[in-house]
């Protein structure tokens, strides 16, 4: 129990301090249009975890599944991005019934992905390609930036935190730590412009439930790449693929989209029905 609270411990400080440091250096500069704050700050949570295990816990990285650096469970490797781009897509749909207006009509839908250098003939097609381009080849040709996150959050800090607290308490303070990391990035305008300390709350309600069905695929797979490809894919997804059909790219983030009221909404529905299909302490990859 020790051994667990201090390895977290000291996993947490520097990751924050780091970020928050890097934060500092952004506001400076005159914000993150002008320092990369979210490009670096990705990284660091692997990084200590790689400087810990290797200089302070002795612990092997590639054996034992510890870090999920494995070739496995590659259904996931497809269904963990696809599911995951759904949900995006789900959080955007619902809208439109409300707003009809919320979407580009076909025809602008056509020009946009044709301009985009992938079009195949007609809106729709056009559409698909593009889905699948975002689904799949974009995370894996981002996922060494998503595995920044994923191995510290998914495969060192939630397991760890499922040693100490039962599975409901586990997943709201790591939700909760998640999302509080992102909160300097989000005074600084991002994901929710204008809306800083509302964002930040609005950031641990989404990241709750999207801890949960990371960990989700993490666990059933045991490959930290599926969620960093679901990471993946949920970025690509929200910030890229969706930009060609909306109406407006200036929508309200606190209401549309997976950061808003609506995608956590959805969110949270799917992750309670994967929390009640596993048993989280017996599907744990930590070992003392």
């Amino acid at each position: 129990m020790k051994t667990t609270k201090k390895e977290l411990i000291l996993f947490l400080i520097p990751t924050f301090v780091i970020t928050y440091g890097l934060g500092l250096i952004a506001y400076l500069k005159g914000g993150m249009e002008h320092f990369p704050l979210g490009q670096l700050s990705m990284f660091i949570p692997a990084v200590i975890v790689i400087i810990l295990y290797l200089f302070k816990f002795k612990k092997p990285i590639f054996r034992n599944n510890d870090l999920g650096i494995r070739f496995k469970g590659f259904k996931y490797w497809i269904i963990a991005p696809l599911f995951i781009t759904s949900v995006v897509c789900l959080s955007y749909l619902i809208p439109f019934f409300i707003d009809n207006d919320f979407f580009k009509s076909t025809e602008q839908i056509f020009i946009e992905t044709q301009k985009s250098g992938f079009g195949v003939g007609n809106w729709l097609a056009n559409l698909i390609v593009i889905f699948g381009i975002n689904t799949l080849l974009a995370p894996l040709l981002n996922i060494f930036m998503m595995l920044g996150e994923e191995l510290g959050w998914r495969a060192f800090m939630t397991p760890r935190l499922l040693k100490l607290f039962n599975p409901k308490a586990a997943f709201l303070i790591g939700g909760a730590i998640w999302a509080l990391w992102h909160g300097v990035g989000i005074l600084l305008g991002l994901n929710y412009p204008e809306h800083p300390i509302l964002g930040n709350i609005m950031m641990i309600a989404m990241s709750i439930p999207l801890g949960i069905i990371f960990q989700y695929f993490y666990f059933k797979s045991k490959s930290i790449f599926v969620t960093a490809l679901a990471h993946g894919a949920l970025n690509w997804s929200g910030n890229t693929f969706i930009m060609f059909v909306l109406s407006d790219g200036n929508y309200n983030t606190l209401l549309y989209g997976p950061t808003g009221v609506i995608g956590i909404i959805i969110l949270s529905i799917v992750a309670y029905f994967l929390f009640i299909r596993i048993d989280w302490q017996k599907e744990n990859t930590y070992l003392v």
